[in-house]
């Protein structure tokens, strides 16, 4: 009888392991870590929050970026995490700089069930390199979110996200940034899951108050139970804010596009 319970409990393990997915944005590991390793490759066409070289913005930038997370789940619901990422921007005709940021933070899946509720929050703290004699402040982010999501139908999970961010210079000037996502994440029961949505973000930078409609994708191939890898993109379908110059830069057709590992241990 023994050996029966036993073998049972360690199929149902095996089974609850088997799958875990670690694409899903509510995922927490229980006491195991997740590393989220990604190289990613851009343009943005407009970032009121950078100064730059001839001109008061950054605008028409090509980027390469490198990042890396890991989290660790103290429990299968609350999540510590820490993460840094290198950033080489570049502009035509005014050389290039580098980016360079840390984060830690932390996350709780607050509603497990039908419904799930995932709130957290995280400081980011970015150092920039001097620009063809032009000097960007370094500056902190403060970032709260709250998530929610459900399933919608077989294999589909309906996911919703706001983001509150105050962002802090040394000198003292800020701003505050907004961001409202709805997506879906798909499964297909073979290994294979993705994510599309949509993000209106909008801030309230000075002479600026960008707001921008955001498109974004991914799609993940499980190569065993606790590893995925992934192609992530996203494109600015519409743009607007208030510069009143004449050709006045939008951050419309902005892109990244990326390639990710997850790994669980």
């Amino acid at each position: 009888m023994k050996k029966s319970l036993l073998l049972c409990t360690a199929l149902s393990l095996t089974s609850t392991s088997a799958f875990a997915d670690i694409t899903n944005p509510f995922y927490i590991p229980e006491r195991a870590f997740l590393t989220d390793s990604k190289i990613e490759f851009g343009r943005k066409n407009l970032d009121a929050s950078v100064k730059a070289p001839r001109g008061k913005y950054l605008q028409d930038g090509k980027f390469v970026k490198l990042s890396e997370k890991v989290t660790y789940g103290i429990t299968g619901t609350w999540a510590v995490y820490a993460g840094a990422s290198y950033d080489w921007m570049r502009k035509k005709h005014d050389g290039s700089f580098d980016i360079h940021d840390w984060t830690v933070g932390t996350k709780i899946n607050t509603i497990d069930e039908a419904w799930r509720v995932q709130i957290g929050g995280e400081v980011t703290r970015t150092n920039y390199e001097k620009w063809r004699g032009v000097s960007n402040d370094d500056r902190k982010d403060t970032n709260l979110y709250v998530m929610a999501g459900t399933e919608t139908g077989a294999n589909v999970f309906f996911y919703t996200k706001f983001l509150y961010q105050d962002t802090d210079y040394n000198y003292g000037r800020g701003y505050d940034n907004y961001a409202l996502t709805g997506a879906v994440h798909l499964t297909s029961g073979k290994g294979a899951t993705g994510d599309i949505g949509m993000t209106f973000n909008f801030d309230n930078i000075s002479h600026v108050r960008d707001r921008d409609f955001t498109l974004f994708g991914a799609g993940y191939i499980s190569i065993n139970n606790n590893a995925a890898v992934g192609l992530e993109a996203d494109y600015v379908l519409s743009s607007t804010n208030s510069i009143k110059t004449a050709y006045a830069p939008s951050n419309q057709g902005s892109y990244s596009l990326g390639v990710n590992l997850k790994y669980e241990f």
